[in-house]
């Protein structure tokens, strides 16, 4: 496929590294198009992307730097059809969890692999300053990824970073400034406290009305600040609890007032925070030599309190010609970061979960009966209320707000990354290539909790540090051979690749804190320690044959086997793959036809592997039983721990693929990429159920089936091309079905046959049939409109034939019910009883039926402006964080949803919403996993839009400057979902959490400039 370049006619045009960018302009000179082939970077080669038999999707400099974000892995967002990009944190410097193509495993590693300039890299993308990114190549068939063999079964992203260009020197300063805000949506909740203690009222009237009461309102205004209700010190009115409610009304009384207003706690745990981030880079080169150097500052301070992230990187990449026959490059980067993340842990420290779920009638500051705030003896100001002295019903010993404030919880890493290239031609036909490189980390995390409040009180504060190191290399040893014979083309290479990777951990933690520094010899309490080696080697033997014939038929075969010493008796896997591609336009039937002016029919097979990541079942000393030494009365001693798993091997997957490539009318006006893909995966790594007299409940093993299949495509439209006046649109997308097929067989039952369902992931059902993410659940059956009580249905045998369910005849689990007694004729009823409703595919997953993005960008003279929508349709989640605040419990024990306001009432008895009694017993359960509470994942999100003028050349040239570009950037700014709060793009399957950082907004103003 050949490249339009457009000659700008206000603009200079350069290279940088594999990216071609233009700057100063936005205008489109038709009258001057040149053709240049486009190179991609795949696998151990570069190939012109008319001659690949592949799948790689491009990601250019120009659409990562269209984004503020501070890992580049948050940038893919949107960029390719087949790829899912989950935030699951607002927290700066965290890291998207990418999925290509489905979910590649069910227990194991479903990450793809990161290459880096040629290298596999297993450090963190963070440490990755996006502006040193010339691109990024995404792939995803077989054929893309069978050469990385064992560690391509998730596809790989590529990626390359700038590079100099001889005879062209370019200095470019580039600096942007931002503002990070908690803009998207949060959950309705009931802030008024009047309004929280009337619900609170007749929750407790409730429960006595149903208890038997004969003077519930009463009982009601007993309990409402006293035993079984709110703690009488957080009354905060001028009147006695049992006279603030109206029985006659369940309404405030006349004449009552505050003597105190409780804090917005949102004003003190959130603000709009600042984020500055500055490039300076110098690239050129003379004759033999090219060099670039970048060096970066980021600053990336978060919406929520005492959560940043700080980065200083810097790269060289220098490439010199060193003899005719000799050529080598040389690729180092260096970061050094600091995160704090106070408020995120997944308990009562997150303040997300505070603020959340606090009933309005609790305040951020400790009050004395007269509702003054009490002066902090310690630190001045003050006093936080951590629930302790007045049993706060929510959270009480805690409070998030003042833990992030007087706590520490910071990350330090240095990372480094490098590598050294050479090339030796031996022949103009053969050569001979090494690359020998690896990354290193060194991570602190230090912790301190604070002597006088909170958690660690009673210890005195808490000082905790770990440390991690990681250490990988690779060393890559290369033949090559590229030779033309008149129409045919050969090219082919055999390599061979040594991995080594080890990481290193140590914790020590010490109680009683003498000085307020996050160091062990600041506290004197005992110490705990401890500190242990990961690591594994990796040994592969490999290569692969293209052939092309006339320039229209293509043929590529590769060939892998690796060794890995995660397993024990069987360490190696061969993978291979096989593809072809037909460029048909250039056929003569095709040759200048005006509708259809490219297309290349290609399709695939092949297998790829997968070792497993650091999840359960797949540690890295598989094939060994483990004892770990510990310590028995002063003497050592070892106790067993796990079983050993000699013949766990690969998770394999085998990929077919067959796509097209077209382009229509003249100068490719419409652009299309379809392709169909079945990724099969076998060998799957499940706990396998075994028999009691085992001593175990699970083994390891490899079984089971999971199939991916799905049609992706990627449509552009460039619907204006005018000189000075341009409009492209571009929509992609992903329809994905994903099912098990197989799954491993159930050592438990006497029969040995495949286990039935697994149920070990809450809420989801693992059977064969089925899709790895199809609810399994009580299903929620509505509201009993006479009572007000909440409903499940319920499976059930007549086993008497009375007519009746009665003791004992309820299915509880009806998969496997249905399959041990196929013939049984089961009836479905409803009961208000929690315990007796059936478990039971509810017709819903959380897989939607098709997700993906959709694209516009406009130009018109020097202004140019890129827009970005995420979309996705078909899917469900469950939405824990809304459950959460529909519960029944305990009055001021939670803060509520404002549809609890249309819950039923005996004058509302329409309503779906269940009564409220208080946490009474039958009535608890309103809020349990049930699906009352999946939602439709269905969304539309304004991602990235980009707003950008480059300043004529004209008015740059007496100053020396080349190019100027200003911009405005917003991302994140809007998202439209089922509910008011729901955000289902942070999790892999649409969940909510009530503990989360909830993604981050930002608007940033930047401005760069060349020399």
């Amino acid at each position: 496929m050949n490249v339009k370049l457009r000659v700008l006619t206000a603009g200079v045009l350069f290279f940088t590294g594999q990216a071609l960018m233009a700057q100063n302009t936005t205008k489109k000179d038709t009258a001057s198009v040149k053709d240049i082939e486009e190179v991609v970077i795949v696998g151990y080669s570069a190939v012109p992307k008319d001659t690949y038999v592949g799948t790689a999707s491009k990601v250019d400099a120009k659409s990562i730097d269209a984004k503020s974000v501070s890992t580049v892995s948050q940038a893919l967002a949107g960029e390719s059809a087949g790829v899912t990009v989950i935030n699951g944190s607002g927290q700066p410097g965290t890291e998207a969890t990418i999925r290509i193509r489905g979910f590649g495993s069910v227990n194991g590693n479903r990450n793809p692999l990161y290459v880096v300039d040629g290298m596999p890299y297993t450090g963190n993308v963070s440490a990755i300053n996006p502006d040193d990114i010339a691109s990024m190549v995404i792939l995803k068939d077989a054929t893309a990824t069978s050469i990385y063999g064992a560690r391509g079964a998730n596809g790989v992203v590529v990626i390359n970073t700038k590079k100099g260009r001889a005879n062209h020197s370019v200095v470019q300063i580039e600096s942007k400034v931002g503002f990070n805000m908690n803009l998207l949506p949060r959950y309705d909740v009931i802030r008024s406290p009047e309004q929280y203690t009337e619900l609170s009222w007749e929750a407790l009237y409730n429960q006595a009305k149903l208890g038997g009461s004969a003077a519930p309102g009463t009982a009601a205004n007993n309990a409402l600040f006293g035993a079984g209700g709110i703690k009488a010190n957080y009354n905060m009115w001028n009147a006695p609890g049992n006279q603030l409610i109206d029985p006659s009304t369940g309404k405030f009384r006349a004449g009552v007032s505050r003597i105190y207003d409780p804090e917005n706690w949102e004003d003190y745990a959130f603000q709009t925070s600042m984020r500055t981030e500055n490039n300076f880079t110098i690239s050129g080169g003379e004759g033999k030599t090219t060099y670039y150097t970048n060096i970066g500052y980021l600053n990336d301070k978060g919406y929520s309190i005492n959560s940043d992230f700080e980065r200083y990187t810097g790269r060289l990449n220098v490439s010199h010609q060193a003899k005719p026959w000799l050529k080598g490059d040389f690729n180092i980067g260096y970061s050094y970061s600091k995160a704090n993340r106070n408020g995120q842990t997944s308990d009562s420290g997150s303040i997300f979960w505070f603020v959340d779920n606090l009933p309005s009638i609790y305040p951020l500051f400790l009050r004395d009966a007269a509702g003054n705030k009490v002066a902090d003896p310690y630190y001045g100001g003050y006093q936080y209320d951590y629930g302790d002295e007045n049993g706060r019903g929510f959270g009480a010993f805690t409070n998030a707000v003042a833990d992030a404030t007087y706590n520490l919880n910071k990350t330090y890493k240095h990372e480094l990354n490098a590598n050294s290239f050479w090339k030796a031609d031996i022949t103009k036909f053969l050569s001979f290539e090494t690359r020998i490189g690896g990354q290193y980390y060194n991570s602190s995390n230090d912790q301190l909790d604070n002597p006088y409040y909170g958690n660690a009180a009673s210890q005195n504060g808490y000082i905790s540090k770990v440390k991690t190191e990681l250490m990988a290399w690779n060393w890559l040893q290369l033949v090559r051979f590229n030779k033309k014979f008149g129409d045919h083309s050969v090219h082919a290479f055999a390599a061979h690749e040594s991995n080594s990777w080890e990481r290193k951990y140590l914790s020590a933690g010490r109680p009683n804190i003498v000085n307020y520094i996050p160091e062990l010899n600041q506290a004197v309490g005992e110490a705990l320690t401890s500190s242990y080696i990961w690591n594994y080697q990796l040994e592969s033997y490999f290569g692969q044959l293209d052939y092309n014939y006339q320039g229209k038929y293509f043929v590529t075969g590769t060939l892998r086997r690796d060794g890995s010493s995660r397993f024990l008796n069987n360490r190696w896997g061969t993978f291979a793959s096989v593809g072809a591609s037909w460029l048909a336009s250039k056929e003569k039937f095709l040759e200048g036809n005006k509708y259809l002016s490219y297309l290349k029919v290609k399709a695939s097979y092949g297998s790829v592997g997968d070792q497993g990541g650091d999840t359960v079942g797949t540690n890295f000393y598989n094939g060994y039983r483990v004892y770990p030494i510990d310590n028995f009365m002063g003497l050592p001693a070892a106790y067993y721990q796990s079983p050993a798993y000699p013949n766990l091997s690969w998770e394999r997957t085998t990929t077919a693929q067959a796509g097209l490539e077209m382009a229509f009318f003249k100068n490719k006006a419409i652009e299309l990429n379809v392709d169909y893909f079945n990724k099969k995966t076998t060998d799957l790594i499940f706990n396998q159920s075994v028999a009691n007299s085992s001593g175990n409940l699970t083994q390891t093993v490899n079984d089971g089936i999971l199939v991916n299949r799905g049609l992706e495509f990627d449509l552009k439209a460039h619907i204006i091309n005018k000189k000075d006046f341009y409009l492209d649109f571009g929509v992609n997308g992903l329809l994905l079905k994903n099912e098990l097929t197989e799954m491993p067989i159930d050592l438990s039952s006497s029969t040995g046959a495949d286990k039935i369902i697994d149920t070990s992931l809450a809420g989801f059902g693992r059977s064969a049939g089925h899709s790895i993410y199809d609810f399994y659940m009580r299903d929620w059956a509505g509201v009993n409109h006479a009572t007000g009580a909440g409903q499940w249905f319920v499976n059930w045998v007549d086993s008497n034939g009375n007519g009746i369910m009665d003791a004992n005849e309820n299915i509880t689990n009806l998969a496997e019910y249905t399959h041990n007694n196929p013939n049984a004729t089961i009836q479905e009823g409803i009961t208000e009883n929690y315990a007796l409703a059936t478990q039971r595919y509810i017709g819903k997953s959380a897989l939607p039926d098709i997700s993906g993005a959709f694209n516009l960008n406009f130009g018109f003279k020097s202004w140019e402006l890129g827009v970005q929508f995420l979309y996705s349709l078909g899917g469900y989640g469950y939405d824990s964080k809304y459950a959460a605040l529909m519960g029944n419990g305990v009055a001021g024990g939670n803060n509520w949803h404002t549809d609890m306001l249309g819950r039923w009432n005996e004058s509302n008895t329409a309503s779906d919403i269940p009564r409220l009694s208080s946490n009474r017993a039958g009535d608890r359960n309103y809020a349990s996993l049930s699906s009352r509470f999946i939602t439709s994942t269905d969304y539309l999100a304004l991602n990235n839009i980009r707003l950008s003028y480059n300043i004529p050349k004209q008015y740059l040239d007496q100053l020396g400057i080349t190019g100027l570009t200003l911009s405005v950037t917003g991302d994140n700014l809007w998202i439209k979902t089922a509910r008011k709060g729901y955000n289902p793009l942070v999790s892999e399957v649409g969940s909510s959490s009530q503990y989360n950082y909830a993604p981050l907004s930002t608007i940033t103003f930047g401005a760069k400039i060349n020399f």
